[in-house]
């Protein structure tokens, strides 16, 4: 009996499957797939426009107070093209799906699903401002993680069952252990014990281990080191929204911030997103810095962060409360011995911090065969190409993605260093 060879779109579909149940840590935002690309095919450096939700202020009293309705939008730039290359045989074709899988495509979608979840918590460290912890110790007790939480409450995020902890090994190892002698659900405990692995729904979150974690070398500066001091006299943005602001510093020695520091500034409050009240007891607003910058010597310098400073309307995040010239830095996260300290960066996050944004690729034409498979629904493109190679008579075959990813809301998120 002849063997039944296996098609394109069976190895397509299959693909985008492997490819979905790979994923951690992208399985947890929220992913955008742009059909507008589904005929003609996209290309890197297009842009998807995700919306964000608009936001009012409201009036008290009888009278009719209109207010614009301002929808912003973050600009999603696919940026990456990531290809896994191999090759099959006429002999794999002839299997069952089920080894094909296991033994072809299930290795290859691995290396992408890796490569899209490790520049997606790039991103996130990069962009989220708040962070709880010590760099370079790894936390043993819920309340550092039930901390991080209180900052998504305070920042708006629901608890609708769409809060992710993503967590690298070691730290998952370390609060597992931490946690085992607590009073919890019997069969709570027994599913860490067998697995090893915190819950689905632990502490009001779904806990993930991924080990891309990315790590944070905190800049070359301490409060110990000199003073650090912000111009807060005209700080900010008074309505509008934007995404980072500029910042002048002026240190009192040399001073390095790298990308994915934070810190936060005398007298400049947090306020939350709905009732724009300084939430906590006051707790100032945590910045990151989003481009690595400094000065060799004592002097002025701009600094860009996010998020930006935006102290009235409807998208109002800060309450300055006093203005100065020489507004106190304090750097977040930094033990006591001093900077040039490394430390995981854990992610706490409701699904709509972040987005990524998928798209069909061209499929070429004049090739042995060549398929692509989408799903609007999960947010997700996989093309699959292969064609002979006369000058090494060999069939290779390629398995690309095409992607970008963005800060939707980062203020719902936290980060948990270690």
């Amino acid at each position: 009996m002849a063997n039944n060879l296996l098609t394109i779109s069976m190895i397509t579909n299959e693909a985008l499957m492997v490819l979905e149940n790979e994923l951690t840590f992208t399985s947890e935002v929220s992913r955008e797939y742009d059909d507008q690309f589904a005929v003609t095919g996209a290309k890197i450096g297009n842009t998807v426009n995700v919306r964000r939700p608009g936001r009012f202020i409201g009036t008290t009293g009888p009278a009719l107070n209109v207010e614009d309705f301002n929808e912003t939008s973050v600009p999603v730039t696919l940026t990456t093209q990531f290809h896994v290359d191999t090759q099959f045989t006429t002999q794999d074709l002839a299997l069952s799906m089920g080894p094909f899988s296991e033994r072809v495509l299930k290795p290859a979608i691995a290396a992408i699903a890796n490569k899209v979840d490790r520049d997606g918590l790039l991103m996130a460290k990069n962009n989220t401002a708040n962070i709880v912890g010590t760099a370079g110790v790894i936390p043993n007790d819920l309340l550092t993680f039930l901390t991080a939480a209180a900052y998504l409450d305070s920042e708006g995020a629901p608890r609708d069952g769409k809060r992710s902890m993503i967590v690298e090994p070691f730290t998952q190892a370390t609060i597992v252990d931490s946690l085992k002698g607590l009073f919890v659900p019997q069969s709570a405990i027994g599913e860490q014990y067998t697995k090893g692995m915190m819950g689905r729904d632990t502490a009001g979150m779904n806990w993930k281990m991924d080990q891309n974690v990315v790590s944070q070398t905190f800049g070359a500066w301490t409060s110990t080191a000199g003073t650090l001091t912000a111009d807060t006299t005209s700080i900010g943005i008074s309505s509008g929204w934007s995404s980072t602001s500029t910042i002048t510093l002026t240190n009192s020695q040399g001073v390095n911030l790298n990308q994915g520091d934070t810190f936060t500034i005398a007298n400049v409050f947090a306020v939350n997103p709905q009732n724009r009240q300084a939430y906590g007891s006051n707790k100032l607003r945590n910045f990151v810095v989003t481009a690595a910058a400094g000065k060799a010597s004592s002097g002025t310098f701009s600094v860009t962060v996010s998020p930006a400073i935006i102290t009235g309307g409807q998208f109002q995040n800060v309450n300055v409360a006093a203005t100065s010239a020489t507004a106190t830095v304090t750097a977040l996260s930094l033990p006591a011995s001093g900077a040039n300290v490394t430390g995981s960066q854990n992610i706490m996050m409701h699904k709509n911090a972040f987005t990524v944004a998928m798209a069909d690729l061209e499929l070429p034409e004049g090739v042995h065969f060549a398929g692509r498979a989408a799903d609007k629904e999960i947010g997700l493109s996989i093309r699959v190409v292969r064609q002979y190679t006369i000058n090494n008579d060999s069939i290779p075959t390629r398995l690309d993605v095409l992607y970008g990813w963005a800060p939707l809301y980062p203020e719902l998120a936290c980060r948990v260093t270690a």
